[in-house]
C-alpha cells in the first residue's frame, strides 16, 4: 500500500501502512502488523517499564514510543516522567529502535536529555506543530518532524515548516485525528509544492532509511 501512517490509534486501515501505537495493553502487540511501544508521559505513573521492556523485543515493534516529557500532563510526576523518557532512550539505543518523541512545551529539556543519554538511533519528534527555527534545531541534530492535522490549521506556522522540511526529514501521521492518511498526503504536496506520488515515493525512501524494512 501506497501511504505509510508513522504514527496512529488505528489498528487497520485498508489504504495505507500503518504504525499503530500502543501506551498500554503492550500485550495486545503481537496480534499487530507494525507497532511502537512507549510509556507516553500522561501514563507514567501507570505502565510498568518492565512490561514495556519485555514487549518491545518483538520483531513487529519497530520503535520505542511515543515517550518524551509533557509540561501539561500535571497530574504526572515530572521527575517521574523525566526516569522514564531516560530510560526509554536507553531501551532503544540497546534494541536499536528508532524513537517516537511526545513533547509538549519541553524541547529545551527534550532535546537536552537525548544528547546527555547519547541517542544512538533515529528520532522522531511526532505530531510537530511548532515554528521553523525550533523545526531547524531539530533537523540540525539529524532528527525528524512527522506532520498531522495541524496542517490544516489556517493560523499555525507548521505549513512554513513542511514547505522547508528537507525532502529527506519528514514523516506524516494522523494520530488520533479521524481523517485518512490519503487527505494528510493531499494536504502535505499541495503545501511543498509537489505531487502525491512523488510523496509517496519520498516518504516509502524515509520510511525505509529509519527502519531499515
Amino acid at each position: 500500500m501506497p501511504f505509510i501512517d508513522i504514527h496512529t490509534h488505528k489498528q487497520a486501515d485498508g489504504e495505507a501502512t500503518i504504525i499503530t501505537n500502543l501506551y498500554e495493553d503492550f500485550e495486545s502487540a503481537a496480534s499487530l502488523s507494525l507497532c511502537t511501544l512507549g510509556i507516553h508521559p500522561w501514563y507514567a505513573d501507570r505502565i510498568s517499564f518492565d512490561a514495556l521492556s519485555k514487549h518491545a523485543k518483538q520483531s513487529n515493534v519497530i520503535a520505542i514510543g511515543e515517550c518524551g516529557l509533557d509540561k501539561l500532563a500535571t497530574t504526572t510526576d515530572w521527575a517521574l516522567q523525566q526516569t522514564l523518557f531516560r530510560q526509554q532512550i536507553l531501551l532503544a539505543n540497546t534494541l536499536q529502535k528508532p524513537l517516537i518523541i511526545h513533547c509538549v512545551r519541553a524541547y529545551d529539556e527534550v532535546l537536552k536529555t537525548l544528547e546527555e543519554e547519547n541517542a544512538q538511533v533515529p528520532v522522531i519528534f511526532h505530531g510537530f506543530n511548532k515554528n521553523i527555527q525550533l523545526a531547524e534545531r531539530i533537523w540540525k541534530k539529524g532528527y525528524y518532524t512527522s506532520f498531522g492535522m495541524a496542517l490544516f490549521h489556517e493560523q499555525s506556522a507548521v505549513a512554513t515548516v513542511l514547505e522547508n522540511c528537507p525532502e529527506e526529514r519528514f514523516f506524516l501521521e494522523t494520530d488520533n485525528a479521524d481523517i485518512s492518511i490519503s487527505k494528510i498526503y493531499e494536504k502535505a504536496a499541495e503545501i511543498r509544492k509537489t505531487n502525491t506520488d512523488a510523496l509517496i515515493l519520498q516518504l516509502q525512501k524515509n520510511f525505509q532509511a529509519v527502519f531499515n524494512i
